[in-house]
């Protein structure tokens, strides 16, 4: 249990963005939208190692809100950011928890996420983020989590007309 309880906090001071580990700067494909603003609300479920979404068509300039519940037994986080912002993001996640194991952190802060392209999420639990997205090349939705990337959680964003 006390495993389970530091790698959870380990999660949670990782769940920066997938653009930058150290400012809420959002990734290319977008910024945080205006609630007022949302055209669309789009529910995801995510399990173990899977979100319910498959792939994601947007207009250039669509708001959404994305409404995540965790149906799962570990956090889960969905982030939107450029093939390489998320490979980038998967490192810093990696190096979070080396810091945690040894006893340190980097000042990551949740309430940064979803100025930052995502939204954490913990078992059990329901959590919201309005984007507004920018036509950009190689979007895509992903789940950053040491091993959940590289076990198919993530998919593809592509922008219709």
């Amino acid at each position: 249990m006390l495993f389970r309880r530091s790698f959870v906090g380990v999660l949670a001071l990782a769940a920066a963005t997938p653009a930058s580990a150290h400012s809420p700067t959002p990734p290319s494909g977008g910024r945080p939208g205006d609630p007022a603003k949302v055209t669309r609300v789009i529910n995801v479920v995510a399990i173990e190692n899977a979100f319910s979404l498959k792939a994601l068509d947007v207009r250039d300039g669509e708001t959404v809100r994305f409404v995540l519940h965790n149906d799962g037994v570990d956090p889960h986080e969905l982030t939107i950011g450029t093939v390489a912002e998320h490979a980038e993001h998967r490192k810093q996640m990696k190096e979070m928890m080396e810091l945690q194991k040894k006893g340190g952190h980097a000042g990551h802060s949740m309430a940064d996420m979803a100025q930052s392209g995502g939204v954490w999420v913990d078992p059990g639990k329901t959590a919201t983020f309005v984007w507004t997205f920018k036509r950009t090349a190689d979007l895509e939705f992903a789940c950053n989590i040491p091993g959940h990337y590289e076990d198919g959680m993530k998919g593809p964003i592509r922008f219709v007309k």
